[in-house]
């Protein structure tokens, strides 16, 4: 009777040890799955607690804690958008993916929410491209150089570090182009007004100018008269620039539908970043135009 009666004592702890045991696991299982519903439904306020009451019931859980780190990065991410942060943003999500989960349920959002970041940086890029068509070469170069330095800290950027380098290269070569045209055109200046103090005399008794250069008043240089508008005081290279640079010659893009969109400068949308002409390489003073696939205007 005794031995019995020992047998089903023992038993009784058993099972009430097991209960409580499976008490315990079961309330860690129902917070963590509440924690990743509440991961894709976007609410990671609530998540991070429900991970939190995890980590109560199973204290040190790696996979809790790691889940917490994850989220508080992705809210630290977003949080920083509005202030254009966008390689902090990177910097993030990078720590994200290289923190060790059993699920991807932070991942998959960091990462989703990574394509939107990408875009707001290749946008920013696409304005330094359109600098260097403006001639604005000194930001431009700048503006590369610093953002080549943010692409070189993750291997995220490897695509916008390789355009950059691509647009610093076309930058300097412009920028010395443009360099050297601006002293060819003041040695050309200097000549002009040597040439025309020196045959004053002349000009005067003939009625005539001695030079058939005009000096045009918008990329301020000289041009041949036949290619000068006289009632804007430009020649027909730099009045045709002017007009590709405005937005009231911007066309509607096939890709996207939005009106007014597509400058035919760059022969890109500004909305869906979709090329849909190809750019202008150069213009002439008779405002003909080279395209970069060779043909013209």
């Amino acid at each position: 009777m005794v031995l019995i009666l020992g047998i089903m004592v023992v038993g009784c702890n058993k099972a009430e040890t097991s209960e409580q045991s499976e008490g315990i696991s079961q309330e860690y299982k129902d917070a963590m799955s509440k924690g990743k519903s509440n991961v894709i439904e976007e609410e990671y306020d609530k998540a991070i607690d429900y991970f939190k009451l995890a980590l109560e019931s199973k204290e040190n859980d790696t996979e809790a804690k790691n889940l917490i780190d994850q989220l508080n990065l992705l809210v630290e991410a977003e949080d920083s958008e509005e202030h254009g942060a966008y390689f902090f943003q990177i910097e993030k999500i990078d720590k994200i993916n290289d923190i060790k989960t059993e699920t991807d349920v932070v991942k998959d959002k960091a990462n989703e929410y990574k394509k939107t970041v990408l875009k707001n940086i290749d946008d920013s890029i696409d304005s330094f491209e359109e600098e260097i068509n403006d001639g604005k070469y000194k930001s431009a170069q700048k503006d590369l150089e610093d953002t080549i330095e943010e692409c070189k800290k993750s291997d995220s950027l490897k695509e916008q570090l390789d355009r950059c380098n691509e647009l610093l290269k076309t930058c300097k070569e412009k920028k010395k182009e443009a360099e050297e045209q601006a002293k060819k055109q003041e040695e050309q200046k200097q000549q002009v007004a040597s040439n025309s103090n020196s045959n004053g005399s002349s000009k005067k008794s003939s009625g005539k100018k001695n030079s058939n250069k005009v000096w045009c008043e918008w990329k301020r240089h000289y041009v041949d008269k036949e290619n000068f508008i006289d009632m804007t005081n430009r020649c027909q290279g730099c009045e045709m620039r002017r007009s590709l640079a405005s937005t009231f010659t911007y066309e509607d893009c096939p890709s996207c539908g939005n009106t007014c969109c597509v400058s035919r400068y760059t022969g890109k949308c500004e909305y869906c970043g979709e090329k849909v002409y190809p750019a202008v390489k150069k213009i002439y003073d008779d405002g003909t135009v080279i395209l970069e696939d060779g043909s013209t205007w």
